[in-house]
């Protein structure tokens, strides 16, 4: 019997969260308009400034699930390649391109494609 409780809400629970979350995708795009293959692609919660970070895959396409739904802001930035700072040996990377703010319904999915503009 107890089990079969904690089985009820356990699964409501994760559907809740499911109806509370959403999913950010895209493509990645270079400076000349062409997919952009292995490249770093950031999305920043504008009220938080949380950020996820992935890499595109083969196609240049990228996918952020589980981001939280509702009245938050998103921007998707596309990171430049690691650069040395003089002085420094950590590795930085400048954002080269991004996306307006958006933000996402619960339990639908945002498209929003990143070009290079810089």
């Amino acid at each position: 019997m107890f089990r079969s409780i904690l089985a009820v809400v356990l699964v409501t629970s994760s559907g809740l969260a499911m109806a509370q979350s959403c999913s950010v995708s895209g493509t990645a795009y270079d400076l000349t308009g062409k997919p952009q293959h292995d490249a770093v692609v950031r999305l920043t919660n504008q009220q938080t400034r949380q950020s996820l970070l992935v890499a595109t895959d083969a196609n240049a396409t990228f996918h952020f699930a589980g981001v939280a739904a509702g009245s938050q802001a998103y921007r998707v930035d596309l990171l430049g390649v690691p650069t040395a700072v003089t002085g420094s040996r950590i590795p930085t990377r400048s954002i080269v391109g991004m996306t307006p703010e958006f933000s996402c319904r619960p339990g639908q999915s945002e498209h929003q494609d990143v070009r290079a503009g810089v």
